[in-house]
Formats: C-alpha cells, sequence, structure tokens
C-alpha cells in the first residue's frame, strides 16, 4: 500500500565552505558561497520500497520462474541460493556491545565482523524468501532481526571507526526489515520493538554522525565519502522502513545542500568534463578517486544504492545537478574496468584535490594533496554497476554512451571465473575478505538486469 506523507516544516541551510573545501576554479578557500534554501519534498512510501521494490521482486521471481540457465538473473539466484548467508540453518548471533574500531575502555575485543555477518544473512535470507516464497527463509531472518532488537545494546570503539559499522550494517539491517515487513509471521509487536532498536541504536548515532561530521570541529570536509554516504544510507533505509518522511527529507537535504563529504557538491567537487576517449558523454572525479580505488569504488556503490533508496522513496538523486554522480561512476568505472583482463586506458585526467590541508582547523596533520588518480587497488570489483546501469539506461531511458564504462563493469560481474554467476552481494570474495564483503547490499544482476 503506497502511502503519502508530506512534511511542511522547511529545512534550511547555509551553503557556506568548510576550510578544508577549496574554491573549485582557482583552489583558494571560498567563503562566499549564497544561502540556499533547501524545500520539503512529498515523500511517498511503497512496500518493499528501500533498496528493492516490487518491481524488482516481480522480474526476478519471473525469471526464476522460467529457470533458463543462460539467463543471468537466473544465474544470479542460484548464487543466492548457494550463499553461506541465506541459508535457513544460520541462527542468531547477538552481541550485546558491538566494536568496531580502537576496543580500548569498551570491555570487549574488537567483534564487529559478526554484525557485519548478520545483518548481511538478515538480508539474503528476507530476499531469498520474498523470490521464492519458502517461509523457512523468512522464519530465519525473523529471528535474527528479534535477537538482535532484544539482545544488541549498543555500538562503541574508543575511535569513530564505530560510525562505519553504523553505516553500512545500520543500512543493512533496516532493509532487512524492509524486505520482510510484509511476512505475517512478524508480528506488530516484534516489528515495533525491532523499530524502536533501529531508533536508539542506530539511527542516533547516524545522525550525529552527520550533523557533527564525526566531530571533527570545524573541519566538515574531514572524514571521506564513503563515511557519510554509509550514515545517509543508513538513515534513509530507516526512514523508509519507518515510514518517516522526515528522515527522507534529511537525507535530502544533505544530498542537495549539506556541508559534508555526503553532499554531491563535496563528494563531486569538480564539474564533469567530456571523456578524453570519446565513449563517455561526461566524466568526474570524486573525492577518493586520488586517495585508493577500493574507497574510490565502495563510494559508487553506497552512492548508487543511496540514489536507489531516494528513487523509490520518489526523490531523484540519480538526476541532481545534471546527472552529477552518473558522472563520478563513469570516471571510476573507466580508470578500473578490464572488461577482457586489461585495463582500457593508461592515463586520466585529475585535478589537484587538497584533503584537510594545514590550517583547516581540525588539527590532524594526516592531510594529502592529491594530483593524480590513485593507483593503489587499481581494477577493485564491488556491486553497483548493473544498478546504475538498468536506471540510467533502461529506466529512464538515456543514451548509451551516457553509461559506457558502467555497462562493460556491469558485463564483467556478471561472471566469476569465467562463469555465469551475476554480481552477488554481502559475503562475496570478490570484495573482500572481511568488512569490505559486507559493506554493500549488492545482488544487483538478480534485481536489476534488464537486458544489455
Amino acid at each position: 500500500m503506497n502511502k503519502l506523507i508530506t512534511i511542511t516544516a522547511a529545512f534550511a541551510l547555509i551553503l557556506g565552505a568548510s576550510a578544508c573545501n577549496k574554491n573549485l576554479q582557482h583552489g583558494v578557500t571560498d567563503l562566499t558561497l549564497p544561502e540556499k534554501k533547501v524545500e520539503p519534498v512529498e515523500v511517498t512510501f511503497q512496500h518493499p520500497g528501500a533498496y528493492v521494490n516490487a518491481t524488482d521482486l516481480n522480474r526476478a521471481r519471473a525469471a526464476v520462474a522460467v529457470a533458463d540457465a543462460t539467463d543471468p538473473v537466473y544465474a544470479s539466484w542460484q548464487s543466492l541460493c548457494k550463499s553461506p548467508w541465506a541459508q535457513e540453518t544460520i541462527q542468531p548471533n547477538v552481541l550485546e556491545t558491538v566494536v568496531r574500531g580502537d576496543a580500548t575502555g569498551t570491555g570487549t575485543t574488537e567483534n564487529y565482523i559478526i554484525c557485519c555477518e548478520q545483518a548481511g544473512a538478515a538480508f539474503q535470507l528476507a530476499l531469498r524468501w520474498q523470490i521464492s516464497g519458502d517461509a523457512k527463509y523468512a522464519e530465519a531472518a525473523r529471528a535474527i532481526l528479534n535477537g538482535w532488537a532484544n539482545g544488541c545494546k549498543r555500538i562503541t570503539a574508543n575511535d569513530n571507526n564505530q560510525y562505519l559499522l553504523v553505516g553500512f550494517q545500520g543500512h543493512t539491517f533496516a532493509n532487512a526489515a524492509e524486505l520482510l515487513r510484509s511476512y505475517e509471521g512478524w508480528t506488530a509487536s516484534e516489528q515495533d520493538k525491532f523499530k524502536s532498536w533501529l531508533r536508539t541504536v542506530w539511527l542516533s548515532k547516524a545522525q550525529w554522525f552527520i550533523d557533527n561530521h564525526g566531530g571533527s570541529g570545524v573541519c566538515n570536509l574531514h572524514y571521506w565519502s564513503n563515511w557519510e554516504l554509509a550514515n545517509l544510507s543508513a538513515i534513509m533505509a530507516i526512514g523508509i522502513y519507518l515510514d518517516d518522511a522526515e528522515l527522507v527529507n534529511y537525507v535530502n537535504k544533505e544530498w542537495l545542500a549539506g556541508k559534508g563529504s555526503g553532499a554531491l557538491k563535496n563528494f563531486v567537487p569538480y564539474n564533469p568534463i567530456a571523456d578524453p576517449s570519446g565513449h563517455s558523454a561526461a566524466i568526474a572525479q570524486h573525492m577518493e578517486s586520488g586517495r585508493d580505488q577500493g574507497h574510490a569504488t565502495l563510494c559508487v556503490s553506497m552512492a548508487a544504492e543511496l540514489c536507489r533508496m531516494a528513487q523509490n522513496a520518489g526523490l531523484d538523486f540519480w538526476g541532481t545537478d545534471n546527472d552529477r554522480v552518473l558522472a563520478a561512476f563513469e570516471y571510476t568505472a573507466k580508470y578500473n574496468v578490464k572488461p577482457e583482463g586489461t585495463f582500457i586506458t593508461t592515463s586520466m585526467p585529475f585535478t589537484r584535490y587538497e584533503y584537510c590541508p594545514a590550517g583547516c582547523g581540525c588539527g590532524s596533520g594526516h592531510g594529502a594533496t592529491h594530483t593524480v588518480v590513485s593507483a593503489d587497488g587499481r581494477g577493485k570489483v564491488r556491486p553497483g554497476w548493473e544498478l546504475i546501469y538498468a536506471h540510467y539506461i533502461k529506466e529512464a531511458g538515456r543514451a548509451a554512451n551516457t553509461c559506457y564504462y558502467t555497462r562493460l563493469f556491469a558485463g564483467q560481474l556478471r561472471y566469476t571465473d569465467g562463469v555465469l554467476t551475476g554480481d552477488g552481494g554481502a559475503g562475496d570474495s570478490r570484495y573482500g575478505t572481511t568488512n569490505a564483503a559486507f559493506d554493500q547490499l549488492g545482488w544487483g544482476t538478480l534485481l536489476f538486469y534488464q537486458g544489455e
């Protein structure tokens, strides 16, 4: 059932730059940016409607019913059925205190990988139930979500790495709940308990991080984009599951006019340019392009998932500022894709980027100046490309050259060691061996593939 909620209170922001935010043309601090007001928007809740909507599920169900082994969607479904995190035998493994980061003074050791695994399992089990209709997977997901809502009391650490967990796994837990919300066996009282847990243990920390930029004082861009994109994704997913239009508007305000690194203007700080190779309509480096490609590609995954959730709530993050985020996707894809096992470019245009330079105000002393795109981790694969391609080309009907490199990356990820498998999800070893394998939801081939 669709539910339309209009927020009458307006949000207003000053689009001022922090001392880390350099003028894009001249490389000097710009403190003269004009005030920009972000008006509230109507939020349309359709359930399920966070990362995955009913159309996505119906398309996957139809492909599964045909059972064509040459169909990428069906191949991806088979991969989900084989995933160790999508088995009904998985039991809740609840931590009262979850620690990611320096465990000094927490009374326990760093243990967050258990939370990563459990959140990923809850999502995959709920997804498997939605597509198969077999209640045993819903029951397994329900047991995990109830167990964590009843037993987990806090997330902590002696440093801010805990907020990475808040973003990535808060996003995952909320999306699992959104998929499971229609399961009759998950009672209203159980869901109320889970909703309260999301608000108190997860949402409060995610909003504090965004509001205060991790407590970095006057340095609004102290934390890299993946930190804020993850926490904004958690807030968005929680807002959708809770039918809370104010939370969705909160994320919309941050995306359009925030001062942190999750705001589009700071995530993609330089205007898109024409692709020197002439293949893509536009490319643009983003904040982490000069850092390393593990984080650069992570930003793509998180930004794409955030855009999808916003879309399902009736907002167009994909098209903000003339598809600015798409140019960043294409830039990252061009540098990292290896469609036939070989990188397709030897050089990339790059504009000097200063991260936390001397005098920025954070006093960290860890600033960096990027003058070239980073080769560290080049070729890193993460999910997200199938979703990006499906949205712009199949849903929005954009010209093929707008997603030239994205299409190549999506095609590359449909295969694992030469076997058609789909791009996979949480726990896929292609994405990492520890938390990196659980940072994004994935399963884009299963959920979004609509042809090449």
